[in-house]
């Protein structure tokens, strides 16, 4: 049996064939290929990606000889052959120590400190002194004033009042000998007196000190006077 064919619509609006636009199959091969490009493009930047992020990783885990480099401090990466080493500021203990002015610290080591006369035998002092001389012998009071020095420097007066004359001088530090010995230089200055001498002065317990003097006369005769002080102010 033949199928019966439905009655055309006399009112349906006839269908015009379609026909491919000569345009549209070049299009859409332009568009597959830009695809095909971009696709390679992007494969091409992942792979250079994975091959520098393999050459960082090789790289860090790569062994150094002193762990951080001298010159930068980052970890893991060798110094350079040949590229001077940083020099920083010397620490604290490689610093050179700083010296004095030349001349300075070493005069102060050197140079002893001054010597002077102890404090035991300042004050005045006063006694009677006895000289022997060739068939007589002498008595007279010697008063010696200390008021203090070094050595080389006056420190004194001294005055011996004598029958025939006064006779008035100044003294000089010249040795001292531990703190209860001193040796000093007379120089008389006014009466009939040998202009210089020495005398030892020792202390003593109780404020007095042993009084003992030398020098030359002008005939050249060797003259020596002794007594013992007491402290009189």
């Amino acid at each position: 049996m033949t199928r019966q064919q439905s009655p055309t619509d006399p009112y349906a609006r006839p269908q015009r064939p379609v026909h491919p636009v000569p345009g549209d199959s070049h299009r859409t091969a332009l568009v597959v290929a830009l695809i095909g490009a971009a696709a390679t493009v992007v494969a091409a930047l992942i792979g250079l990606f994975v091959q520098l992020s393999g050459e960082v990783e090789q790289r860090g885990s790569r062994p150094t000889l002193g762990g951080a480099s001298p010159a930068s401090g980052t970890p893991g990466v060798p110094e350079e052959a040949g590229a001077p080493r940083a020099s920083g500021p010397p620490s604290a203990s490689a610093a050179p120590a700083v010296s004095a002015a030349p001349g300075v610290s070493e005069r102060a080591s050197t140079v002893p400190a001054a010597v002077g006369l102890p404090e035991e035998f300042l004050g005045r002092w006063q006694g009677y002194a006895e000289e022997a001389d060739a068939g007589r012998t002498d008595h007279y009071r010697v008063t010696v004033e200390l008021s203090g020095g070094t050595r080389r420097e006056q420190v004194g007066s001294i005055h011996y009042a004598m029958e025939s004359s006064d006779c008035y001088g100044v003294v000089t530090l010249t040795t001292v000998s531990g703190g209860d010995q001193v040796t000093l230089g007379e120089n008389i200055q006014s009466g009939n007196c040998v202009t210089n001498g020495r005398i030892t002065l020792t202390l003593n317990p109780g404020d007095t000190v042993d009084f003992a003097y030398e020098s030359t006369k002008r005939d050249g005769t060797r003259q020596s006077v002794e007594a013992g002080l007491e402290r009189v102010a």
